[in-house]
């Protein structure tokens, strides 16, 4: 397994994540990306864990580090597919 670049987790943030991870009624796509920014912090990668690519392990490290926990739990917002 390759090692990536270690993001720092605190406590709290940690235990919700876990919480997030140990919830059943979590939605699963929640719970991967949880389960990315806790391999981030421990400092592997996500590719053969998971089974998600690289690149998508990039996106929501970079995404919790912008904007924390409350960050994985929300889809970035999409144009409309209809025409103003």
């Amino acid at each position: 397994m390759r090692k990536i670049e270690q993001i720092v987790v605190g406590a709290t943030d940690r235990e919700r994540l876990d919480r997030l991870v140990r919830d059943r009624n979590t939605p699963h796509k929640v719970v991967w990306r949880a389960r990315i920014a806790l391999l981030a912090s421990d400092g592997s990668t996500a590719e053969a864990t998971l089974g998600k690519s690289l690149m998508t392990a990039r996106r929501w490290r970079q995404r919790h580090l912008a904007k924390g926990v409350d960050r994985l739990l929300k889809d970035a917002t999409r144009p409309s597919r209809i025409k103003p």
